[in-house]
């Protein structure tokens, strides 16, 4: 288990292997896909963000601007 791997819980862990996603460079890449959804994943995001990968949800925000 990578020193990354070792800050999320199995739960999480387990999410994004469901996602196919195995490396920190497919979770940022991940995380930054997020912010261009207007449903973006929230545990998706939750992840990057414990991990500091911070990301504005602009394509979510702009849906409840109008």
């Amino acid at each position: 288990m990578t020193k990354w791997q070792k800050k999320l819980t199995k739960a999480e862990r387990q999410h994004l292997k469901d996602t196919g996603v195995t490396n920190l460079t497919q979770v940022r890449e991940n995380v930054l896909f997020q912010a261009h959804n207007q449903f973006p994943c929230s545990e998706c995001v939750s992840i990057g963000r414990k991990l500091g990968i911070e990301v504005d949800l602009a394509a979510f925000h702009e849906r409840f601007a109008e």
